[in-house]
Protein backbone atom coordinates (compact mmCIF):
# COMPACT_ATOMS: atom_id res chain seq x y z
CA UNK A 1 0.00 0.00 0.00
CA UNK A 2 1.24 3.45 -0.88
CA UNK A 3 2.11 5.61 2.11
CA UNK A 4 0.75 9.09 1.57
CA UNK A 5 3.36 11.82 1.21
CA UNK A 6 2.97 15.14 -0.49
CA UNK A 7 2.82 14.66 -4.23
CA UNK A 8 4.64 17.65 -5.66
CA UNK A 9 5.74 16.50 -9.11
CA UNK A 10 4.58 14.42 -12.05
CA UNK A 11 7.35 11.91 -11.24
CA UNK A 12 6.08 11.57 -7.67
CA UNK A 13 2.54 11.17 -8.99
CA UNK A 14 3.69 8.36 -11.30
CA UNK A 15 5.49 6.58 -8.45
CA UNK A 16 2.37 6.86 -6.30
CA UNK A 17 -0.06 5.48 -8.88
CA UNK A 18 2.35 2.73 -9.94
CA UNK A 19 2.28 1.55 -6.34
CA UNK A 20 -1.47 1.99 -5.90
CA UNK A 21 -3.72 3.29 -8.67
CA UNK A 22 -6.16 4.60 -6.10
CA UNK A 23 -3.45 7.07 -4.99
CA UNK A 24 -4.67 9.18 -7.92
CA UNK A 25 -7.12 10.73 -5.45
CA UNK A 26 -4.14 12.47 -3.80
CA UNK A 27 -2.62 13.77 -7.03
CA UNK A 28 -3.35 17.45 -7.65
CA UNK A 29 -5.14 17.90 -10.96
CA UNK A 30 -2.33 20.15 -12.19
CA UNK A 31 0.04 17.16 -12.00
CA UNK A 32 -2.23 14.74 -13.81
CA UNK A 33 -1.48 13.85 -17.39
CA UNK A 34 -2.39 11.03 -19.78
CA UNK A 35 0.45 8.80 -18.55
CA UNK A 36 -0.38 9.26 -14.86
CA UNK A 37 -4.11 8.62 -15.20
CA UNK A 38 -3.52 5.73 -17.58
CA UNK A 39 -1.18 4.03 -15.11
CA UNK A 40 -3.60 4.68 -12.25
CA UNK A 41 -6.58 3.02 -13.96
CA UNK A 42 -4.36 0.20 -15.20
CA UNK A 43 -3.51 -0.58 -11.57
CA UNK A 44 -7.02 0.07 -10.22
CA UNK A 45 -9.93 0.60 -12.61
CA UNK A 46 -11.98 2.28 -9.90
CA UNK A 47 -9.45 5.15 -9.94
CA UNK A 48 -11.36 6.35 -13.01
CA UNK A 49 -13.60 8.25 -10.58
CA UNK A 50 -10.69 10.67 -9.96
CA UNK A 51 -9.79 11.25 -13.62
CA UNK A 52 -10.81 14.73 -14.78
CA UNK A 53 -13.10 14.63 -17.80
CA UNK A 54 -10.50 16.51 -19.85
CA UNK A 55 -8.11 13.55 -19.44
CA UNK A 56 -10.62 10.83 -20.16
CA UNK A 57 -10.16 9.11 -23.47
CA UNK A 58 -11.31 5.84 -24.98
CA UNK A 59 -7.92 4.35 -24.14
CA UNK A 60 -8.14 5.40 -20.49
CA UNK A 61 -11.72 4.20 -19.98
CA UNK A 62 -10.93 0.92 -21.80
CA UNK A 63 -8.05 0.23 -19.41
CA UNK A 64 -10.26 1.06 -16.45
CA UNK A 65 -13.12 -1.26 -17.40
CA UNK A 66 -10.70 -4.05 -18.36
CA UNK A 67 -9.39 -3.90 -14.81
CA UNK A 68 -12.77 -3.37 -13.13
CA UNK A 69 -16.01 -3.58 -15.09
CA UNK A 70 -17.81 -1.54 -12.45
CA UNK A 71 -15.67 1.45 -13.47
CA UNK A 72 -18.21 1.78 -16.29
CA UNK A 73 -20.31 3.89 -13.91
CA UNK A 74 -17.68 6.67 -14.20
CA UNK A 75 -17.45 6.63 -17.99
CA UNK A 76 -19.03 9.71 -19.58
CA UNK A 77 -21.76 8.84 -22.06
CA UNK A 78 -19.70 10.47 -24.83
CA UNK A 79 -17.05 7.74 -24.37
CA UNK A 80 -19.44 4.83 -24.09
CA UNK A 81 -19.11 2.48 -27.02
CA UNK A 82 -20.00 -1.13 -27.67
CA UNK A 83 -16.33 -2.05 -27.26
CA UNK A 84 -16.08 -0.34 -23.87
CA UNK A 85 -19.32 -1.79 -22.49
CA UNK A 86 -18.43 -5.25 -23.82
CA UNK A 87 -15.12 -5.18 -21.95
CA UNK A 88 -16.89 -4.03 -18.80
CA UNK A 89 -19.56 -6.73 -18.78
CA UNK A 90 -17.03 -9.42 -19.70
CA UNK A 91 -15.08 -8.47 -16.60
CA UNK A 92 -18.09 -7.95 -14.31
CA UNK A 93 -21.47 -9.03 -15.66
CA UNK A 94 -23.33 -6.87 -13.15
CA UNK A 95 -21.82 -3.82 -14.86
CA UNK A 96 -24.74 -4.29 -17.27
CA UNK A 97 -26.67 -2.01 -14.92
CA UNK A 98 -24.49 0.92 -16.06
CA UNK A 99 -24.84 0.30 -19.80
CA UNK A 100 -27.03 2.88 -21.56
CA UNK A 101 -30.14 1.35 -23.14
CA UNK A 102 -28.94 2.37 -26.58
CA UNK A 103 -25.90 0.05 -26.22
CA UNK A 104 -27.64 -2.98 -24.78
CA UNK A 105 -27.92 -5.69 -27.40
CA UNK A 106 -27.84 -9.49 -27.58
CA UNK A 107 -24.04 -9.67 -27.65
CA UNK A 108 -23.60 -7.43 -24.61
CA UNK A 109 -26.33 -9.28 -22.69
CA UNK A 110 -24.77 -12.62 -23.58
CA UNK A 111 -21.34 -11.54 -22.32
CA UNK A 112 -22.85 -10.15 -19.13
CA UNK A 113 -24.74 -13.31 -18.15
CA UNK A 114 -21.79 -15.51 -19.14
CA UNK A 115 -19.64 -13.50 -16.76
CA UNK A 116 -22.19 -13.41 -13.95
CA UNK A 117 -25.56 -15.12 -13.99
CA UNK A 118 -26.87 -12.52 -11.55
CA UNK A 119 -26.68 -9.98 -14.38
CA UNK A 120 -29.92 -11.51 -15.59
CA UNK A 121 -31.76 -9.03 -13.38
CA UNK A 122 -30.55 -6.17 -15.62
CA UNK A 123 -31.50 -7.77 -18.94
CA UNK A 124 -34.31 -5.86 -20.63
CA UNK A 125 -37.46 -7.91 -21.17
CA UNK A 126 -37.17 -7.49 -24.94
CA UNK A 127 -33.82 -9.36 -24.90
CA UNK A 128 -34.81 -12.02 -22.39
CA UNK A 129 -35.00 -15.43 -24.04
CA UNK A 130 -34.31 -19.08 -23.31
CA UNK A 131 -30.67 -18.89 -24.44
CA UNK A 132 -29.94 -15.93 -22.16
CA UNK A 133 -31.62 -17.57 -19.18
CA UNK A 134 -29.76 -20.83 -19.84
CA UNK A 135 -26.40 -19.04 -19.88
CA UNK A 136 -27.26 -17.28 -16.64
CA UNK A 137 -28.30 -20.49 -14.92
CA UNK A 138 -25.10 -22.24 -16.05
CA UNK A 139 -23.10 -19.62 -14.20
Amino acid sequence: MFEFKAILSVDAAMVAVESDGYALRYVPEALMNEAVVSKAVERNGDALRYVPEALMSEAVVSKAVERNGYALRYVPESLMSEAVVSKAVERNGDALQYVPESLINEAVVSKAVESDGEALRYVPEALMNEAVVSKAVER
